[in-house]
């Protein structure tokens, strides 16, 4: 009897020691206090909602972020924080996923070894989702251990403001800074940069890698020479589907006071844009989530984010931006079905070719819609898919010319989406029908990044890109037909061509009409009821129908129509009656 108790005794300490020894605790020291975090595998740490900013909460709602608090106390950061608001939020259960106001942290995936060399490269992941919906907490944390964190590279995923919290803009940066999202991004990862070396990461090798959204993001950061002229924040980039069509400064400022109008905080005439910004930060933050998801149900959208600051300069065109970019290693592609969902060829709120510089971009946009509505279905990709393939391609070659090295790749496999690939880089969005060659591809589409991200070469097989060629690496398997993955040449050329020829043509021939015209002027694609701010210093009002002459017009209108009612009225009284239906009612 005592021996089995012995026994027993012996036994459930192991077992106890074993759970410990794989689900536990380990402590980080940062520059703002210790943070607690939770261990699995033995050798594997996850510290998440680690904060970055402080709450952008208050006074601090649609500002720039600001540095956190230091935290006295052991800080838990074994659990997920809340996600910033997005637009899911409305149909989105409270017991799914939490959304917060307060949502600005960051989630760190480390291992014992990096926390101990301090010399493990950092690979820092950037979300998607049109900044407007997904959160840096939706992801597979198994995968990310097994992926990456087992291949000693830290992987890190932070948030950042999204929808009207991080869009919004009234034309004056002194009221609201434009592309606060974006901003958000840039300051983790100069947080980052920071403090990588307390979650075992080297400050000197950093790296991102970014998806949709996150990969537009990652690109243009990664091209910057205002985000990181001399590298030293980013080292390497992965860019996967990036969409980078850009919102029209004049459309998300109208949609920006429609917004406000909706929500009880602008009356034309008589609130002025500070009036309107204090209103706005005192509103409940579900209640602004909640009129963005009603606008998006008459197509006035908050996700795409201007060609500006904190990248570029406003005013700057897309091609000096390309043309004078800061030389990096690029990993870029796409997948060979982007985006061909039939219900965005009518909600569609990007304009298309805003990936581009046009002279005339409403014209430009009318022009293709047109184009892509009138061709043979399935023949011509819609706008966003034309923007991923061609700006993918442009970005490409335009950072070969600047003297980096780019690996240029599309995914093939089908079946084939805008997200089809996540599952094997990401561990998300995993297709409900799967079959044995899409296991295969994701033995190896997580290590092409891997080796990227620690070597500079994803694969010895994959040639760098050659402009001249464009060739790129086809990433599929096919057991049945022997195919697998292997170079091709001339990457989506009709496509650029497209664009640069034809519909460049048709922009230069828009401004001659225009010029000989004497016409001036951008015009709304979609036009509607310009809702225009309150000036206090103009004492004109913007509302046209209360001007003395607008009345005026339309007596002097009305009364030119009667005159010639009753001229050709008299005319055809005059005339001899035929009933031939041939006979032209004027002679």
């Amino acid at each position: 009897m005592i021996n089995f108790r012995f026994h027993c005794t012996v036994s459930i300490s192991l077992i106890c020691f074993i759970i410990s020894s794989t689900i536990g605790q380990r402590l980080v020291t940062t520059t703002y206090g210790k943070l607690e975090g939770k261990t699995v595998n033995r050798d594997q740490h996850m510290f998440k909602n680690v904060p970055f900013a402080k709450p952008p909460l208050g006074k601090l709602r649609f500002s720039y972020a600001e540095w956190p608090e230091p935290y006295d106390d052991i800080r838990d950061a074994r659990e997920y924080s809340p996600a910033c608001l997005s637009n899911a939020s409305k149909e989105t259960p409270t017991n799914y996923l939490l959304m917060s106001e307060d949502c600005l942290y960051l989630n760190v995936f480390t291992n014992e070894n990096c926390l101990i060399s301090k010399k493990c490269k950092t690979l820092i992941y950037i979300h998607g989702g049109g900044i407007n919906s997904g959160s840096a907490i939706q992801f597979n944390d198994t995968f990310i251990l097994e992926r990456y964190v087992q291949n000693d590279i830290v992987f890190i995923i932070p948030a950042y403001r999204m929808g009207v919290f991080g869009l919004l803009f009234f034309g004056d940066d002194n009221l609201i800074p434009h592309n606060l999202g974006i901003h958000d991004c840039k300051h983790a990862l100069h947080f980052i940069h920071q403090e990588i070396s307390h979650f075992g990461g080297h400050p000197n090798d950093i790296n991102l890698m970014g998806h949709s959204a996150g990969g537009h993001i990652s690109m243009v950061f990664a091209f910057s020479r205002l985000i990181d002229p001399n590298h030293q924040l980013i080292q390497r980039v992965v860019v996967i589907s990036a969409v980078p069509s850009y919102d029209m400064p004049e459309l998300l400022i109208k949609n920006c006071y429609d917004f406000a109008k909706r929500v009880g905080c602008f009356k034309p005439n008589e609130t002025s844009d500070e009036e309107i910004v204090t209103c706005l930060r005192m509103k409940d933050s579900h209640e602004l989530i909640l009129m963005q998801r009603e606008m998006e149900h008459d197509h006035l959208y908050f996700w795409n984010f201007l060609a500006g600051e904190p990248f570029m300069h406003l005013n700057e065109s897309i091609a000096h931006f390309k043309a004078n970019a800061v030389t990096r290693e690029m990993m870029v592609g796409n997948t060979i079905d982007e985006l061909g969902w039939p219900w965005r060829e009518k909600e569609n709120p990007a304009i298309a070719g805003s990936f581009m510089d046009w002279e005339n971009p409403y014209e430009v946009a009318a022009k293709f819609d047109d184009y892509h509505n009138n061709a043979l279905n399935g023949t011509v990709a819609e706008s966003f898919t034309q923007g991923i393939y061609v700006s993918t391609a442009t970005y490409a070659a335009a950072q070969v010319n600047a003297g980096g090295k780019v690996y240029l790749f599309q995914s093939n496999q089908r079946p084939s989406s805008h997200v089809s690939d996540m599952q094997w880089f990401v561990g998300t969005h995993r297709e409900d029908y799967h079959t044995s060659d899409m296991d295969l591809v994701d033995k190896f589409y997580s290590k092409l990044i891997v080796n990227f991200t620690k070597y500079g070469v994803p694969s010895p097989m994959w040639e760098p890109l050659d402009t001249a060629r464009m060739n790129y690496y086809a990433i599929e398997v096919n057991t049945e037909t022997g195919v697998g993955p292997k170079m091709e040449e001339r990457f989506h050329e009709a496509d650029v061509n497209f664009w640069f020829i034809n519909m460049t043509a048709f922009d230069r021939e828009v401004t001659r009409q225009k010029q000989l015209h004497n016409i001036t002027g951008r015009y709304p694609m979609y036009p509607g009821p310009v809702i225009l701010p309150h000036q206090t210093n103009e004492s004109s009002s913007f509302d046209v129908s209360s001007k003395w002459w607008f009345y005026a017009l339309i007596v002097v209108v009305a009364l030119i129509i009667f005159y010639l009612i009753y001229v050709l009225k008299k005319a055809f009284l005059k005339s001899p009656v035929d009933d031939d239906e041939t006979t032209p009612l004027f002679k």
